[in-house]
C-alpha cells in the first residue's frame, strides 16, 4: 500500500475499505441474516400454491424466545454482573467500589438490560451482537432566562465562557441626580435582564447495541482486536453532529442521506417489512436534516514514521471529519456458536432454520389432507346437478339433482401416521440441536407421573440447560468481560472530579482517580431453570453446616458475622432478590458494637468506686492547696524579710550621706578660716 498523505487519499483509502467489507457482507452473510430474521418472523418460503395451505410454523422463534430467558436470567441473577478482583489486600475495598459503581455505570446509566437483551437477540438470530462502548462528550445546549441581575452578576454571566448571552436589555432603575454645582448626588442605578445559552459540556460512559448491517469489519479479520479495518455506518442529524462538537461549515457541506445500500440493507428491510411494506425515508430540513456517516477505524501509517497506528477517522462522503490516534477500539461481539479463526460463526437460528422448513412442509400436507377429508371431491355427471348447490357446502345444506347418484364422492387417501412421527422426530431433533426442550420449559407432563423421580427430572433439566449455559459462557468470556473491562478504562480516563452516587442504598463518594490503572474481572454468570433448585439446596445445605458451627460455640473462631453475612446474601440472590442489604445488615457497614448494659451489682460497685474516688481526689486537692498556702506563706514572709533588709539598708545610706555631708562642711570651714599666702 503507498504512503497516505493527504485526506482525499485517505478517503479513497477509506472507501476502497468499505466496499471491500461491505461486498463480504453482501455475498453471503446478508443473505443468511436476511434468512433468519424472516425464519424468525414466520414469512412465508415463497414456495406457495394457491389454494394449499401456507402455514409457517415458528420453530426459530420458539427456540430463540425459550433461550432468552434463561440468558437474561444467567446474566442478571447477581446484584453485581461483573467483579473485579483485588491484587493485593490493599485493594480489597477499591475493587469493591469499583464492581458496584462500573455495574452502576452500566446498569442505571445506560439501561443495560436493554443493551444485553438486543445484543443477545442480534447474536441468537443473525450471527453476531455487537456492543459499542465509548466515552461521549457533547454540548447540551439549554436556553436560560435571568431578570433584574446587578452589574456585577451580569458581569459574571458575561466571563463564564459556557453561557452565551442571545438577548439583553437594560433597565433604569434610578436615573443619574447632580446638585446645583453639577456634583453627582446619587449615581444611575440599571438592572439586566439577560436570555443565556448554556453550552456546557457533558460527559459520560455510552453503552448501546449496534443493528448487525450497521457494522463492517475486514473480511480477514478474525477478532475485533486485530482488525485492521473496521466500520460503524450511523445516521444522523445535523443537529446532532454540531452538538458532538464537529465544525458546522464541514457538517453543512455533507450531503444529506439518500436510500443507500446501508439503508437498503437486506437485513434491515426484512426487520422492518414485518409490520410495514417498506422502509420510508425519513425526510428533514435544515438542523434535522438527515446524513450518513461512516465511523472507521483503522490501522494506518498517517503520521509517515512508518508505524501504522490506530486511528479513529469520521467521515462522511469524501469528507474527513475527524481524525484521530486512539488506543482501543469500542467494540465488543458475541457469537453463540463461534467458528475457530472466524470472526462470524453460527447463529442458533442457523441450527433451526431447516427444521422449520420441513416441519412447516409436513405440517401443511396435513392440512391440506384435513382439509380434503372435510371437504372431499366430488365426480358430478354434467348437467344434472346445480353446482352452485353442491359448491356451497354447509351443515343441512340442499343440493338438487336431476337424476340419482349424479353425485359421487371421490376417496380421499389419508395422511399415514408417519406424517405425525415425522413432526415429533423434528421436534427432537431441534431439541438437541438447541438445548430447548419440553423438560427444561417445564412443559412436559411425563413428569408428572409417579414413575419418574425426582433426580432423574433434575438431572434431564440440568442435562438440557448444558448447551444454553456454554452459549452464556461463551457470551461472558468473549463479549461481557471485554465491556465492563472497557467501562471501567473510560470512566478512569475520563472522570477527573470526585461525585455521589447512590450506591447500595446510600450515597457514597466515589473518587476514580485513585484507581489501578487496570484490575482483572470476572463475570457472574449465574444459574439457568436447568440447577437453580440444586444450588439452592446447596446453599441451604451450607447454611444448616453454619448454623450447627454456631451452636456449638464456632462463632468468632471457625465462623465470623462476615461468613454469616455472605451465606445469607447469597441465598437470597439466589432466590430470585438481587438486594440483599434490603433483609440483612453487611458487618462491615455496621458501627462498632456497645459495651453490654453492667448488672445492678457492678453499677453499685462503680458508683461506691466513684465515690471512693472522688473522696481521694478531694484529699489530695485538699493537700495541694494547703501545700500551696504555705508556700506562699513562706514566700510572703520571704518578701517581707526583702523588703525590711532594702529599707535598713536606704537608711544606712542616708546616714552615711548625712555623715559625709558633715565632714565636708567643717573641712571647708577649716579651709577658709586659714590665711592666704600671696607672693614669695
Amino acid at each position: 500500500m503507498a504512503d497516505i498523505k493527504t485526506e482525499s487519499e485517505l478517503a479513497a483509502h477509506l472507501e476502497a475499505e468499505i466496499q471491500n467489507a461491505t461486498g463480504h457482507m453482501n455475498s453471503e452473510l446478508s443473505s443468511q441474516r436476511e434468512d433468519s430474521m424472516k425464519y424468525y418472523l414466520g414469512e412465508k418460503f415463497g414456495n406457495e400454491i394457491d389454494g394449499r395451505s401456507e402455514i409457517v410454523t415458528t420453530d426459530v422463534r420458539d427456540t430463540v424466545e425459550y433461550i432468552m430467558p434463561s440468558l437474561m436470567r444467567i446474566f442478571t441473577t447477581h446484584n453485581n454482573m461483573v467483579e473485579f478482583e483485588p491484587e493485593g489486600p490493599e485493594d480489597v475495598q477499591m475493587a469493591k467500589q469499583a464492581t458496584d459503581y462500573v455495574n452502576y455505570v452500566f446498569n442505571r446509566q445506560n439501561n443495560g438490560f436493554k443493551v444485553l437483551y438486543d445484543a443477545f437477540k442480534d447474536a441468537l438470530i443473525s450471527k453476531t451482537g455487537i456492543i459499542k462502548h465509548y466515552w461521549e462528550q457533547r454540548k447540551d445546549p439549554v436556553k436560560e432566562s435571568y431578570r433584574k441581575l446587578t452589574d456585577i452578576e451580569y458581569q459574571s454571566i458575561l466571563a463564564n465562557d459556557d453561557l452565551e448571552v442571545i438577548e439583553h436589555t437594560e433597565n433604569v432603575v434610578n436615573e443619574e441626580i447632580l446638585d446645583d454645582l453639577g456634583n453627582l448626588v446619587k449615581p444611575k442605578s440599571v438592572s439586566h435582564d439577560v436570555t443565556v445559552m448554556n453550552n456546557k459540556i457533558h460527559g459520560q460512559v455510552k453503552v448501546m447495541s449496534v443493528p448487525p448491517e450497521e457494522f463492517l469489519i475486514s473480511r480477514r479479520a478474525t477478532d475485533i482486536e486485530s482488525a485492521q479495518f473496521i466500520c460503524h455506518r450511523v445516521k444522523k442529524t445535523v443537529s446532532e453532529l454540531i452538538i458532538e462538537g464537529f465544525d458546522p461549515a464541514l457538517v453543512e457541506s455533507l450531503p444529506s442521506y439518500s436510500q443507500s445500500q446501508a439503508e437498503l440493507n437486506e437485513e434491515r428491510l426484512a426487520r422492518f417489512s414485518y409490520d410495514d411494506d417498506s422502509v420510508p425515508p425519513d425526510e428533514g430540513m435544515g438542523a434535522n436534516r438527515q446524513v450518513w456517516l461512516d465511523e472507521c477505524y483503522t490501522r494506518i501509517d498517517f503520521d509517515g514514521d512508518g508505524i501504522a497506528e490506530l486511528r479513529k477517522i469520521t467521515k462522511g462522503g469524501n469528507t474527513i471529519l475527524d481524525n484521530v490516534e486512539i488506543d482501543y477500539i469500542p467494540f465488543s461481539a458475541i457469537c453463540p456458536l463461534p467458528i475457530p479463526h472466524k470472526f462470524y460463526g453460527m447463529s442458533v437460528a442457523d441450527t433451526v432454520k431447516d427444521i422449520q422448513l420441513i416441519k412447516s412442509t409436513v405440517v401443511r400436507n396435513i392440512l391440506d389432507n384435513m382439509y380434503l377429508t372435510n371437504n372431499s371431491r366430488y365426480a358430478v355427471l354434467a348437467g344434472q346437478v346445480e353446482l352452485d348447490d353442491l359448491l356451497t357446502s354447509r351443515p343441512g345444506g340442499i343440493v338438487r339433482m336431476r337424476s340419482p347418484n349424479a353425485v359421487t364422492p371421490l376417496p380421499t387417501p389419508q395422511m399415514p401416521p408417519d406424517a405425525f412421527n415425522m413432526v415429533r422426530y423434528l421436534d427432537q431433533i431441534r431439541e438437541e440441536r438447541s438445548g430447548v426442550s419440553k423438560m427444561s420449559q417445564g412443559l412436559n407432563p411425563d413428569v408428572l407421573t409417579s414413575h419418574v423421580t425426582a433426580g432423574a427430572i433434575s438431572a434431564a433439566t440440568e442435562s438440557a440447560m448444558q448447551r444454553v449455559e456454554l452459549i452464556a459462557r461463551i457470551f461472558a468470556e468473549t463479549g461481557i468481560k471485554d465491556v465492563f473491562r472497557c467501562i471501567y478504562q473510560l470512566v478512569q480516563r475520563y472522570e477527573d472530579r470526585q461525585k455521589i452516587v447512590f450506591l447500595n442504598n446510600k450515597f457514597v463518594p466515589i473518587d476514580v482517580s485513585r484507581w489501578k490503572e487496570k484490575l482483572n474481572c470476572i463475570v457472574n454468570v449465574g444459574v439457568g431453570s436447568g440447577n437453580q433448585q440444586n444450588k439452592m439446596q446447596t446453599m441451604s445445605s451450607i447454611m444448616n453446616i453454619l448454623n450447627v458451627l454456631v451452636q456449638q460455640g464456632g462463632m468468632g473462631t471457625l465462623v465470623t458475622a462476615q461468613n454469616l453475612y455472605n451465606a445469607v446474601s447469597e441465598f437470597i440472590a439466589q432466590s430470585g432478590y438481587k438486594n440483599a442489604d434490603a433483609f440483612i445488615s453487611n458487618p462491615e457497614m455496621m458501627p462498632p458494637p456497645q459495651p453490654p448494659e453492667p448488672s445492678m451489682d457492678e453499677k453499685v460497685a462503680a458508683q461506691k468506686a466513684q465515690i471512693e474516688l472522688t473522696k481521694l481526689q478531694l484529699q489530695a486537692a485538699e493537700l495541694e492547696l494547703d501545700t500551696k498556702l504555705k508556700q506562699q506563706a513562706l514566700e510572703l514572709k520571704k518578701r517581707e524579710a526583702q523588703v525590711d533588709f532594702l529599707i535598713k539598708q536606704q537608711e544606712l545610706e542616708i546616714k552615711k550621706q548625712k555623715v559625709d555631708q558633715g565632714e565636708m562642711e567643717i573641712a571647708l570651714e577649716t579651709v577658709q578660716e586659714r590665711p592666704v599666702k600671696i607672693g614669695n
